[in-house]
């Protein structure tokens, strides 16, 4: 009995002990949950950031009271040194200002974290969880959490700050220079300057800024090298540059001219360049000006050079005898680029062994050859005689009687221009290479010529009629036609159609080739009084003949009916003629050229004539011919 009895106690004992157990675990839940559930929404007691209590706040609450208590934000000062100099920075110079959203959240969050990391995993990690956040919160109950604002700053601030220290700072390089004065050469070598990297400090201070420490951070500067850093070689070699002297010399027709090229003249032509060297640095090369060497070439050639004159020859149908109207002359003249290139190599070539033996590098006349070239005329009048103008090869005559005064004194300048012409054997004649451009400056004048679709005023009417006329002559001579233009319509003062020849200087040009072994002599001779020209071609003949077909006149056309064209400067009654009615057509010459061995070459002149309208002019008011249109 007294066994059971005692069984009994100690069972109720233990169930006494099991129930207060299991009372106190019940109390110290509650106390946790509703400790949880005051706080669900608040920030966990114990928690502050910079001596600001944020317990019991909601989330806005402790955005609101860590804005209202950190700002301005006090901050950190942070130092800035480089070598024995420093700046001593605050945040105002950064724009240091509080984040309060995420400071506020940093707070909330503590008492938290382990649950949020956890919540999405099994039981057991949530479990780890719970006890890590009561942990927390535990911790900060007891013995407090201090959280680290979280900071911002202004970029903009910080990069003028960093500018406005980078201004004492930044050192630009000193390239190396080389100074000529007189014949004194003198060089400063380059010095390396700094510049402070910005980023790379930026980078350094945003870290502590961040961070909210104080500190001190060494400001982060770059060396720069300047592009020229030694000039011990460009004085050197500048120095011995104007210790030389050159003689140029120049073999003409007449001789040797000498000029000189001193010191000081090459002082005047020396230029300096950065250039990248071997090494990959960059050193100042000393060279010569090319425009100033070109220059002082230039003024030599011109003190060299003289033209070459082909002779000009007459034939005295007399004495059947050459007469020589100008002597010949043999030219020179000095290749400009070939003497600059000459020279440059000669002043940039190293000092002679034979110099720097001498004394100092000190060559008082070292040579240059300049280049000169020799011309010699096509037509020598001491070879005359090897010409083999010795008789009247062919000749051509066209009439210009009634012809304007205008347009006869167009004819004699444009004949004269011709006379004394040679066209050696082989070699082409050519209109206007003798002529030249039919302008006023070149002594033409106004007369009528053909423009376009119309007759009218205009410089040089007239130099045709002297074209066509050396045409028939070397036409009718068998020499080979390079270059022939018809006119525009038929004109009436070469007589039959398909046998002139218009010029157009300096587009349309009359050209024959001298295919002869001998030269070839172009004599003209105008006579005024009869309204003639005539061009006679001498050497000596090829033995051949030349015979020409009757024309044959295709495509004839008839001319337009006469255009009236009303004139304010013509009185009224006054009708004036100013273009004349010619029938258009094709017109073709055969030419028949039979050598002295009996061979037989045939070709032929090709011209096709445009009809070509009369026009007249009246003056205002004047009553027209029945069926006449006036515009």
């Amino acid at each position: 009995m007294d066994s059971n009895f005692h069984s009994q106690h100690r069972l109720g004992i233990g169930t006494t002990l099991l129930l207060a157990a299991s009372l106190l675990v019940l109390v110290a839940v509650g106390v946790v949950a509703a400790y949880e559930f005051r706080y669900s929404d608040r920030v966990y007691r114990g928690v502050s950031v910079a001596g600001i209590t944020l317990a019991g706040l909601t989330l806005d609450e402790a955005t609101e009271a860590v804005r209202d208590g950190l700002t301005p934000y006090p901050g950190a000062t942070i130092t800035l040194r480089y070598g024995t100099r420093t700046w001593s920075l605050s945040s105002a110079d950064f724009g240091v200002a509080v984040d309060a959203p995420a400071t506020a959240a940093a707070a909330f969050e503590i008492g938290r974290q382990g649950l949020t990391a956890s919540f999405a995993g099994p039981v057991a990690s949530l479990w780890r969880g719970l006890r890590t956040d009561l942990g927390a919160q535990w911790a900060a109950l007891r013995q407090g959490a201090a959280v680290t604002p979280s900071v911002k700053f202004d970029e903009n601030r910080l990069a003028v700050t960093l500018k406005r220290i980078a201004q004492e700072v930044d050192l630009p390089p000193r390239e190396g220079t080389l100074m000529i004065s007189g014949l004194e050469v003198s060089g400063t070598p380059g010095q390396a300057g700094r510049l402070v990297n910005m980023a790379a400090t930026r980078n350094a201070l945003a870290g502590l800024i961040s961070a909210g420490r104080s500190g001190a951070i060494d400001l982060v500067v770059d060396e720069r090298q300047p592009a020229v850093l030694s000039v011990d070689a460009a004085v050197a070699k500048a120095t011995a540059m104007l210790g030389r002297s050159f003689t140029l010399s120049a073999q003409g027709v007449d001789g040797v001219r000498r000029f000189a090229i001193d010191p000081v003249l090459m002082s005047q032509w020396l230029s300096l360049t950065p250039k990248p060297a071997p090494d990959g640095s960059v050193e100042l090369a000393v060279e010569l000006d090319d425009d100033q060497v070109t220059a002082f070439v230039r003024n030599l050639a011109g003190q060299v050079d003289r033209p070459v004159f082909d002779a000009a020859l007459d034939f005295d149908r007399k004495t059947n005898q050459v007469v020589v109207l100008q002597a010949s002359q043999v030219g020179q003249t000095l290749d400009v680029v070939a003497g600059v290139a000459a020279v440059e190599a000669a002043i940039m070539a190293p000092l002679s062994s034979q110099a720097n033996a001498a004394g100092g590098g000190i060559d008082a006349g070292e040579a240059i050859t300049l280049p000169v070239t020799i011309m010699v005329p096509r037509v020598d009048s001491a070879k005359v005689a090897e010409m083999g103008i010795v008789e009247l090869v062919s000749e051509g005559t066209t009439y210009f009687a009634g012809s304007t005064r205008e347009r006869v004194q167009n004819i004699v300048v444009a004949a004269n221009k011709l006379r004394g012409a040679v066209i050696p054997p082989g070699e082409e004649f050519s209109f206007y290479k003798f002529v030249g451009d039919v302008t006023a400056a070149n002594g033409f004048v106004d007369s009528l010529i053909i423009r376009g679709d119309r007759t009218e005023t205009g410089v040089g009417g007239g130099v045709c009629q002297v074209s066509t006329t050396v045409f028939r002559a070397a036409f009718m001579g068998g020499f080979p036609i390079l270059e022939r233009y018809p006119h525009g319509y038929v004109v009436g003062w070469y007589g039959q159609p398909g046998l002139d020849a218009s010029i157009f200087t300096p587009d349309a040009d009359f050209r024959f080739r001298n295919d002869t072994a001998h030269y070839l002599l172009v004599q003209p001779e105008v006579d005024t009084a009869k309204g003639r020209i005539t061009f006679r071609l001498y050497g000596t003949s090829p033995g051949r003949t030349v015979t020409l077909s009757e024309p044959i006149i295709s495509n004839a056309s008839a001319a337009p009916q006469p255009l009236y064209q009303e004139d304010t400067k013509l009185a009224t009654g006054v009708i004036k003629q100013v273009d004349w009615a010619k029938d258009g057509m094709d017109v073709i010459i055969k030419r028949t050229i039979t050598t002295a061995n009996g061979s037989v070459k045939e070709d032929r002149v090709v011209s096709r004539y445009r009809p070509w309208r009369a026009v007249y002019l009246y003056g205002p008011g004047t009553e027209l011919p029945p069926g006449a249109t006036g515009q």
